[in-house]
């Protein structure tokens, strides 16, 4: 049965979908974790009659309900979770977007809730430029350079496959067609160099970063150990580098927010924008309170 079918079919129960979806799609990551995420879309979906290949034009509304609520209880979602279930869904577009199942990710630029530790300072410049300077691993470098200059999620990364790279126009597509800085451009060709996997055909749908969510994580806390950086997730280097770079693109804010890989200005703006407002924190600071 093909991933499309099984969406539609009209006699799977939510968990049935999932049993039968998940090993089609083969989305890096914990797969508990992803499937007990997805559930309550699916549940309700069901419930709702909502055909979730053929999302509805007020997609983004009616998603606050699965997403927001715990049990029967609406809204008792904590923000975290509200947007690791999000996170989840987008996921599992991206890759039916790759299998040609759906045309779009109806999730890609749905507004996430802020963190519940969004007041925690942001690293500082300082301390990125320390992370890249040591950074030994090759697919640790091009990571951290596609977070820092184009604000890529672990998603992004994770789903990345060379077919969606063009190291001679110096282009590259995820939700957007976005131009490589010099910087990633360097990176990435140190890897094709590695792979290989741009010069065989065969090997255009091999993914960038051949590691599940939990290898790559763990190769990104060796950086910063590396680096004597106080470690932070990924989605605070984004931040960051949304902070930093978000602004500077000297084109019109469509054509910005197409860089940084959103497709509504609005929700481009709305991110640069919290990532302005949170605090630095202090290099200094952070060394000292690792007693440095």
């Amino acid at each position: 049965m093909t991933a499309l079918r099984v969406l539609r079919h009209p006699d799977l129960s939510a968990s049935e979908q999932l049993d039968a979806l998940l090993p089609l799609l083969d989305i890096p990551g914990v797969q508990k974790v992803l499937r007990s995420n997805l559930k309550p879309v699916f549940e309700d979906a069901r419930t709702d009659g909502i055909d979730l290949s053929r999302p509805p034009a007020d997609m983004h509304v009616w998603l606050q309900k699965p997403l927001g609520r715990i049990g029967d209880d609406l809204g008792a979602a904590k923000p975290n979770t509200y947007n690791a279930r999000a996170t989840a869904l987008s996921r599992m577009y991206e890759r039916l977007r790759e299998l040609g199942a759906v045309t779009a990710n109806p999730v890609a630029d749905l507004p996430r809730h802020a963190r519940e530790r969004a007041t925690d300072p942001l690293p500082s410049r300082v301390e990125l430029q320390r992370l890249h300077v040591h950074a030994t691993d090759p697919h640790v470098r091009a990571a951290l350079h596609l977070i820092d200059d184009l604000a890529f999620t672990m998603t992004d990364l994770l789903t990345l496959r060379w077919a969606q790279v063009d190291l001679s126009r110096e282009r590259l597509l995820r939700r957007t067609e976005c131009r490589l800085p010099q910087a990633s451009l360097q990176a990435l060709h140190a890897l094709a160099r590695l792979d290989a996997a741009p010069l065989n055909p065969d090997a255009a749908d091999q993914r960038v970063f051949p590691f599940d969510d939990q290898q790559l994580r763990a190769r990104l806390w060796q950086a910063f150990q590396a680096a004597d950086v106080a470690w932070v997730p990924p989605s605070q280097l984004r931040m960051a580098a949304l902070r930093d770079h978000g602004l500077v693109v000297t084109a019109s804010p469509h054509l910005a927010a197409h860089q940084f890989g959103f497709t509504d200005v609005r929700a481009y703006q709305q991110a640069v924008d919290l990532a302005r407002a949170l605090s630095v924190r202090d290099p200094d600071d952070t060394a000292a309170s690792r007693g440095d």
